[in-house]
Formats: C-alpha cells, sequence, structure tokens
C-alpha cells in the first residue's frame, strides 16, 4: 500500500512539474500557474490510478483524466475568473502520447532496415499497435476536455465578464 502511494505521489510531483513548466511557457496571468500543475497533478495520478487497477485501458483512463481536467478547470476558472483553457490545456500535456510515437517512428525504421519476413512482421505490429495507441491517447485527450467545455460553453463565456473592469 505504501509502494503504490509513494509511486502515486511521484507520479503528481512530476506531472506537476511538466503542467507548471507547459503553463509557464503560455504566459498565462501567474495567478493560474499553480492551479494548472495541480490540475496535471490529479488528472495524471487519477489516470496511474486507473491504468493500474487494470480495469481501464489506457486510453480509457486517459479519456477520464481529460475529463476530470475539464471539469475541475472549470471550476478554478470560475473562482480566477480566466477562460477555463488557459488552466486546462497546460495540465493536458504531460499526458500526451511521446513514447509511443517515438517507438511507431522507430519500429517504422526498423522495418524499412529489416531483410527477413519475420523481422519485417514483428515490426509492422510493433508499428501499428504504438501508432494506434498514440492516436487513441490523443483522441481521448482532446474529447475528454472537449466535452466539459461543450457541456460547460454558457458557463466558459460567462466567467471573464466579472474580470474586465477589475
Amino acid at each position: 500500500m505504501f509502494d503504490i502511494a509513494l509511486l502515486v505521489f511521484k507520479d503528481a510531483c512530476f506531472a506537476a512539474a511538466a503542467g507548471l513548466g507547459f503553463a509557464y511557457a503560455c504566459m498565462p496571468p501567474k495567478k493560474t500557474l499553480i492551479f494548472s500543475a495541480l490540475l496535471a497533478a490529479v488528472a495524471h495520478s487519477c489516470r496511474f490510478l486507473l491504468i493500474q487497477s487494470q480495469i481501464f485501458s489506457i486510453a480509457a483512463a486517459t479519456l477520464f483524466a481529460s475529463f476530470l481536467i475539464g471539469v475541475l478547470g472549470m471550476l478554478c476558472a470560475k473562482r480566477l475568473k480566466v477562460p477555463a483553457e488557459i488552466i486546462a490545456f497546460p495540465a493536458l500535456l504531460p499526458m500526451i502520447p511521446g513514447i509511443y510515437a517515438y517507438k511507431a517512428v522507430l519500429a517504422l525504421f526498423s522495418y524499412i532496415r529489416a531483410t527477413g519476413a519475420q523481422q519485417k512482421l514483428a515490426h509492422l505490429i510493433s508499428f501499428f499497435d504504438n501508432a494506434l495507441a498514440t492516436i487513441s491517447i490523443s483522441l481521448a485527450l482532446g474529447t475528454g476536455v472537449s466535452i466539459t467545455l461543450l457541456i460547460f460553453y454558457e458557463q466558459s463565456l460567462m466567467i471573464t465578464r466579472g474580470a474586465r473592469g477589475k
């Protein structure tokens, strides 16, 4: 039990650092930086726990976590009177499936260099496995947060109205 808690804590810290870095690079209002980091930590940890439970695939866990980012981003945005996208999108970036894309490209190059039919088949299977994982995770990221922003579209437009005169 302690081991999994330590793993979740490490995962949350690394995701928060990445979320903070991505948020800072976009130059948002300073008050939103910590919220982007916290959202990244919570959502990435949630995804990690869902994957570890072996009930959800990585794509389904990512969909749930990105929906969670959208909901929590709307709540934070309402409190801070900023658009939800400013908080939510940097929190999504630590979940981008870079390793799967890298493995897909590596498998494609290995396929091109391979000479035997068995080797080519193994690399081709690896390519499609990793490419489909990359696509499904990327679609889950976009879909999860977009659903939230579409559900709360009217509220999203009204959030920044009170902040104009301040």
